[in-house]
């Protein structure tokens, strides 16, 4: 009988210091074992070494909170819970927070409906729920979605949903898989000193401000943005225009760029520049002119690039693209032409690219939208390399300009799909290396060896990307003059991924391959069949409460008959 007891003494002594052991260990490290397909809880590395190396704390004070919310709202403030703890566990407690309930903390409705003003002008978007009040009668609330970082004496404002109008979404899927996205943004941009610049380049007829504003406001939250003249204003070629331009954006010049502007492009390029060209192979292609006229006359686009380009390893066709993969186009089928007829056609000039999850830029995007593209070829250089981040569909032809444009290649079913069979080819190409000069050899010496000129005939190591079209970056405007997002379709309202495509290729050029790493992260909402759920409803909350209590009285009986057994023997 003592042997028995002192063996149960014995097995308990070593389960409570076991016990014990795991508990310490737990309690001084932090692991967990993702399974799910997506990874939707693992963080990017580039995630892990921010969070590691804060140099001092960071508060977030989060707003989305109230005892009304909506249960897919209750899901994002979960999801936030789950990332923003992981991420304090990483940094030793150097990330706080707080949730703030704005109706429960600030009982003043006056002082309440000036903070709700000051988050608004901040940029948080509030969020309006309706709530039946103890009379019965349905009072509105606001609920600013996102928060506020604080770090250093300094501010950021984090948004957890960018809506546009008449967006509004039910499952806010896409605003949980950017969570880990926007709050380490806010924290990057805390702890950023100096910021890169970003400029525009006008002059030869580029899309001028507001054409690109949309691009411009993506960019500018990471980049100082604003515009570069290689020229004065009285038409004299600055040699250091380009000084202090990280990355320069050539957005459709369609007019003709002269030897010395050339010059100064060139030599940005040879001391390191980065360029993100958006190139037009054919002019006179606008669907705008086309919907006054009914046709229009492409011709060949010369501006003076193609043969710099030829150089560095890249050359744009001077065709357009014709592809059955396409976006559609309102066109007239009423003879009177009286507006009633309008109808939506595929434009085959309008192709819909499909990006590849081959390289960091393109993963993960949607499809992405061109009008009026050429298609681009590479060309051996030596020290160069290439590599496509766009190509047609493969169910595509080319148009050789000149050429004619019509309506009626589209509105008369003129389509005829066993003719597009030119295969693929890139509409956007990434090249690195170290570029030979276009004017090695072509200058006379005496300018070269200038004391005030910095000649180059070899780059340092850098990039470029050359997309062979123009209004990939354009956005356009409502009949309201209220501005349609970039990628947005004027006339389907479908939207393509063609800002983030954009804002990923600048991130890429600029060295900031994190932002796309974390921006990129998908993950899949398994929704419940609403149909199934609603069919299937009694079952499943039997399964649910009753297959529980089974399980725990099948153990305990299965417990108790073994047991019995044992000790009858």
């Amino acid at each position: 009988m003592i042997k028995h007891k002192l063996k149960d003494i014995t097995n308990f002594l070593s389960g409570a210091i076991i016990l014990s052991l795991i508990l310490i260990f737990s309690y001084f490290s932090f692991f967990k074992i993702d399974l799910t397909e997506d990874d939707r809880f693992t963080l990017n590395d580039s995630t892990i070494e921010l969070i590691s190396n804060l140099d001092d704390v960071v508060e977030f004070k989060i707003y989305l909170d109230s005892e009304h919310l909506p249960a897919n709202l209750t899901r994002v403030k979960r999801s936030i819970i789950e990332t923003i703890e992981e991420f304090s566990d990483l940094s030793d407690g150097d990330i706080e927070y707080e949730f703030i309930d704005v109706y429960k903390d600030i009982e003043d409705p006056k002082a309440r409906e000036k903070e709700l003003l000051r988050l608004q002008k901040k940029g948080l978007q509030l969020k309006i729920i309706a709530v039946p009040n103890l009379n019965g009668q349905v009072e509105r609330i606001y609920i600013p979605l996102g928060a506020i970082a604080f770090h250093n004496g300094r501010s950021i404002t984090v948004p957890f949903t960018r809506q546009k109008k008449g967006n509004n979404p039910t499952s806010y899927e896409k605003e949980i898989e950017e969570l880990e996205f926007e709050i380490t943004n806010g924290i990057r941009k805390l702890r950023q000193d100096t910021m890169k610049n970003v400029a525009f380049l006008q002059g030869h007829g580029e899309l001028g401000r507001y054409d690109v504003e949309d691009f411009s406001k993506a960019l500018y939250e990471y980049y100082q943005t604003g515009p570069a003249y290689l020229t004065d204003k009285e038409g004299n070629s600055k040699i250091n225009a380009l000084d202090g331009v990280d990355l320069l954006v050539i957005a459709k010049p369609m007019n003709k760029f002269s030897q010395k502007e050339q010059f100064i492009l060139d030599q940005f390029i040879m001391k390191g520049g980065k360029v993100l060209w958006m190139l037009e192979g054919a002019g006179g292609a606008e669907l705008d002119s086309m919907q006054t006229q009914g046709l229009l006359f492409p011709y060949p686009l010369e501006t003076g690039l193609d043969a710099m380009l030829f150089k560095y390893g890249v050359r744009v066709d001077k065709n357009i693209v014709e592809d059955l993969q396409c976006s559609k186009i309102p066109i007239q089928t009423t003879a009177n032409g009286d507006g009633r007829g309008f109808k939506l056609y595929k434009w085959i000039y309008n192709p819909v690219l499909t990006p590849n999850n081959k390289h960091l830029i393109t993963k993960n995007l949607n499809p992405i939208k061109l009008e009026f593209a050429s298609s681009l070829d590479s060309v051996p250089v030596k020290g160069v390399s290439h590599f496509t981040l766009l190509e047609t569909s493969g169910n595509n032809k080319y148009k050789k300009l000149p050429s004619r444009v019509t309506f009626n290649e589209t509105a008369n079913r003129e389509i005829k799909p066993h003719t597009f069979t030119a295969g693929k080819r890139p509409i956007a190409m990434l090249l690195k290396g170290n570029f030979n000069s276009y004017f090695k050899n072509r200058i006379a010496p005496s300018f070269a060896n200038h004391p005030s000129i910095s000649f180059k005939t070899k780059s340092e190591f850098t990039n470029m990307i050359v997309i062979s079209d123009g209004d990939i970056c354009k956005n356009w405007f409502s009949s309201k003059n209220e501005i349609i997002p970039l990628g947005t379709d004027q006339f389907t309202k479908v939207h393509y991924d063609n800002k983030k495509f954009l804002v990923n290729c600048a991130n890429f050029l600029l060295d900031d391959e994190e932002l796309i790493e974390v921006r990129s992260k998908k993950i899949k909402m398994r929704l419940l069949d609403p149909k199934l759920v609603k069919g299937e409803k009694s079952f499943m909350q039997l399964l649910n409460v009753g297959l529980p209590i089974a399980l725990i009285l099948l153990f305990s009986f299965a417990f108790i008959f073994f047991r019995k057994m044992r000790f009858s023997k």
